[in-house]
């Protein structure tokens, strides 16, 4: 399979990026637990990834697919330094207000286990993805694979490693098939999501060999 087409995510491409970051997701547990009512999910969930996406275009690495509406990937680099102004500008700070309190409390609930999770396991630089979503009718075309290979390339040159957390039980043979390996599995205890976290190290590069005469 010819590997697709990415780019970096400009101003003019956030709202489709949102929206299909929102169809990627709408199954997913975590999002699903942070909008249980469908039809509310499919209405906030582009509002709720498109303060995520400006997030990462201030703090890290957004790339999308060169097609249209195919997906989206945040990565946060090692010499990141996120901000509270960032978080603010980005809109995170006002999550409540584009989605409700209650759906921001339920997703800062997620969130500040993952981070607690992340803090622990991941003490040495290294990148972070944020995000990852492939919309449906672009799945298993290797789109998922394509927005991660520059981080890869990026983290692989550097020698560091990448680290990652999905709710979602069916991406635990996805990214392993990627070099990535579970570190821990776990249950936030207030809303019952199961979460694992992963771990992929950098690839180790040898250099050509050159020989003299």
């Amino acid at each position: 399979m010819a590997r697709r087409q990415v780019g970096h995510l400009t101003d003019s491409r956030l709202g489709e990026a949102a929206e299909a970051l929102s169809q990627a997701f709408h199954e997913d547990p975590l999002q699903s637990y942070t909008f249980p009512d469908p039809e509310e999910r499919r209405r906030l969930s582009p509002l709720h990834f498109a303060a995520i996406l400006r997030y990462g275009q201030l703090a890290g690495h957004v790339l999308a697919g060169a097609e249209p509406g195919s997906g989206a990937i945040v990565a946060i680099p090692p010499d990141a330094a996120g901000t509270p102004e960032m978080a603010e500008t980005s809109g995170l700070t006002r999550l409540g207000e584009a989605i409700g309190a209650d759906a921001a409390a339920r997703f800062s609930r997620a969130v500040d286990y993952a981070e607690t999770q992340h803090r622990r396991l991941m003490q040495e630089p290294h990148w972070y993805v944020m995000v990852l979503g492939v919309a449906p009718a672009f799945q298993g075309q290797g789109y998922g694979r394509a927005l991660l290979q520059p981080m890869f390339d990026i983290a692989d040159n550097d020698g560091v490693p990448c680290y990652l957390e999905t709710t979602q039980p069916k991406n635990v043979k996805f990214y392993e098939r990627l070099g990535f390996h579970v570190l821990t599995t776990g249950v936030e205890p207030e809303s019952g999501l199961h979460m694992w976290t992963f771990r992929r190290d950098p690839a180790r590069w040898v250099p050509e060999l050159t020989v003299d005469g």
